[in-house]
């Protein structure tokens, strides 16, 4: 027990003194038309880069999948080097690339040793500059992203999640897989990632994120002259997309969005709904709610699912925002013999936690303790910070009150848990996914109205 006090203890004083010597770090500044946030980081000789691009996904129209598949094959060759050469070079310098794409931003970010940066920086710059997409190597791509996809009848736990999203936010500008369907892969040509990787260059707005040595700095003339980036690049992604509304249904009676594998042999399980902007509950509540729901092996989902029913071995749920949009997700998996009882449990188990004094005091304090310890592990790094301020400036959250998190999650009350519950999972409008096998639509037809789609039209 002293231990444990100990620990929070000192994860409350590393909140408390960490965050904000971070926060006091940060400087921001501009390179030309480039936003750029700095956190000075001298304990390692090294650096992470980010550079931030404001639109994403969305930009694909017809043909889903161009915006990644871009950023995923931007190393693939340039106009002067192969994707080996390329490769081999990056690995010399012991540098470590990745790419994000977001339907609302899109982001690259390269790591590795500081005394390296300024070669590294050019060779990622002259990838972003001269990238030419070779044939040869966007075949190779497309033939395994189609198997992948193909693959995915086998795959019931992935096939699942992207059924729910496109059945919970059918109607909006999200719903489509960023990924792109195997009909998007096939239609995929070298010029549209080389037409997609100009329009980022050239009109999109863009920020860099930098933590390391001061040093670093060094590479501003690099940035803002050898990538090709238009310093008059100002598009920025806005939405402001009305939704309707969700009609709802009577909890005893669920509607039942259900997707048939031939021969699966478990029920997959996904709720949630779209969350409208305008709805936000706030990043407080919803980080608080989705701990106290669906956090882990202590939640209420695992102890009513698993520990007391014994109808799954793990349940989790979580809700969140974005800059314009918000969903949530629940997610776990049965039998096919408990499939009705398990939609029926979760139903209730959402409507029951809808009213305050359903809800404990003993849970809410626990979970006060679980989300104010871990609060502090996300400061371990200034690097790991900086992730976080990415996402921070993206949805538009001011850093002040992202530190202030924890003395938020003091006044969090069971009125407040059960309102952001009723607004990210509510259960007599909550959209429900079942992926299995046609036998099971007899258990499921019991207990509520059913619609149903092939699996084939998710791949």
């Amino acid at each position: 027990m002293n231990k444990i006090l100990k620990s929070l203890i000192i994860a409350s004083t590393f909140v408390s003194v960490g965050a904000n010597e971070l926060v006091d770090k940060i400087e921001k500044f501009k390179w030309d038309n480039i936003d750029v946030t700095y956190i000075q980081d001298d304990k390692f000789p090294t650096y992470n880069v980010t550079i931030f691009f404001a639109d994403g996904a969305i930009k694909d129209g017809r043909t889903k999948g161009v915006t990644k598949m871009m950023f995923d094959l931007l190393e693939s060759g340039t106009n002067r080097f192969s994707l080996n050469e390329i490769a081999d070079n990056l690995e010399f310098y012991g540098v470590s690339t990745t790419s994000n794409v977001t339907h609302e931003f899109s982001s690259y970010s390269y790591s590795g040793l500081a005394k390296d940066v300024i070669p590294t920086t050019k060779k990622i710059c002259h990838i972003f500059r001269d990238a030419v997409y070779p044939n040869q190597e966007l075949s190779k791509a497309k033939k395994s992203l189609i198997a992948q996809r193909q693959n995915l009848v086998s795959n019931h736990g992935e096939l699942a999640s992207i059924a729910f999203r496109s059945i919970s936010l059918k109607g909006t500008p999200y719903v489509s897989d960023v990924r792109g369907r195997l009909a998007d892969i096939k239609r995929i040509k070298r010029a549209y990632l080389q037409s997609r990787l100009k329009y980022f260059r050239d009109d999109v707005k863009k920020k860099v994120y930098i933590t390391g040595p001061r040093s670093l700095l060094k590479v501003k003339n690099i940035i803002t002259d050898e990538c090709g980036f238009n310093a008059k690049a100002s598009f920025i992604r806005r939405l402001d997309t009305e939704v309707k509304e969700i009609k709802k249904f009577n909890p005893e009676k669920p509607l039942i969005h259900f997707v048939e594998v031939p021969k699966a042999n478990q029920a997959q399980v996904r709720a949630g709904v779209y969350i409208a902007k305008k709805e936000d509950p706030g990043f407080e509540n919803l980080e608080f709610m989705s701990q106290y729901l669906g956090g882990g092996f202590t939640s209420i989902l695992v102890k009513e699912l698993r520990t007391k029913r014994g109808l799954t071995y793990s349940a989790w749920a979580t809700a969140g925002m974005q800059k314009d949009y918000g969903r949530s997700i629940l997610s776990t998996f049965t039998k096919e013999e408990t499939v009705g009882q398990m939609v029926q449990e979760v139903v209730k188990i959402l409507k029951d936690n809808s009213v305050p004094t359903n809800i404990s005091m003993e849970e809410i304090e626990k979970v006060r303790k679980a989300v104010k310890g871990g609060f502090a592990f996300q400061f371990q790094k200034p690097s790991s910070f900086m992730r976080q301020l990415v996402s921070l400036d993206n949805s538009q959250v001011d850093i002040k009150r992202f530190l202030e998190y924890t003395e938020s999650v003091d006044k969090i009350s069971q009125e407040d848990v059960a309102k952001t519950i009723y607004a990210a999972f509510p259960y007599d409008k909550v959209q429900i996914v079942v992926l299995g096998d046609k036998s099971m639509k007899k258990a499921l037809s019991k207990i509520g109205k059913i619609k149903t789609y092939s699996y084939k039209n998710f791949l």
